[in-house]
């Protein structure tokens, strides 16, 4: 639980005080997926908080019949359908696991009961919210040029992905073919 809580306190610049981290992890429940299987579905209600503790998922949604593949999660990142959290409305990306993976599970009840009753978490949960923004920008940043530069770039900062994830899930995260990724490859070995 401490590589956890470590990899938690490290996605937002404002950290939780021992006695709040320990507090909001008593709400949390374990929870194993295999790989494939799916923790958000598109299209269905889910309002609970999610945090990546091994593996990776993705977060993904369907462009007409082409699946895309918009973003990773790694060990200590928040996933949230904000769709269903903050409107009640069906979740538009679907979240899978790309690999055997753990979450921890906070319902959306205890996890605004804890805002209300505690000013420290209020701040960190607005913290996180606005840094998960700010990763979205990073993302764009870091991953962009061409195919290959983008390759690159993913195999520099984030080398677990290309070691856990399939070839078809990372192409549709480069959005290339599978048989284009593979040339990129095999050019670069």
């Amino acid at each position: 639980m401490k590589k956890f809580k470590q990899a938690l306190s490290e996605e937002a610049p404002f950290k939780l005080s021992d006695e709040v981290m320990d507090r909001f992890c008593s709400l949390m429940e374990e929870k194993h997926l295999k790989k494939g299987d799916v923790l958000i579905e598109c299209g269905e209600l889910n309002d609970n908080i999610y945090i990546v503790k091994e593996g990776i998922l993705r977060r993904s949604h369907m462009d007409g019949d082409k699946e895309v593949t918009i973003a990773f999660a790694l060990t200590g990142t928040v996933i949230i359908s904000y769709h269903s959290y903050c409107y009640r409305r069906p979740a538009y990306y679907q979240f899978d696991a790309c690999c055997d993976s753990v979450v921890m599970v906070v319902k959306k009840s205890q996890y605004e009961q804890l805002i209300n009753e505690c000013h420290e978490f209020a701040v960190w949960a607005l913290n996180m919210a606005q840094c998960s923004l700010y990763y979205y920008e990073v993302k764009q940043s870091v991953i962009n040029g061409s195919a290959i530069e983008r390759y690159q770039a993913l195999l520099k900062n984030r080398p677990e992905i290309l070691e856990k994830v399939s070839l078809k899930i990372v192409a549709s995260y480069l959005g290339v073919t599978n048989a284009y990724l593979s040339r990129i490859r095999k050019m670069l070995k």
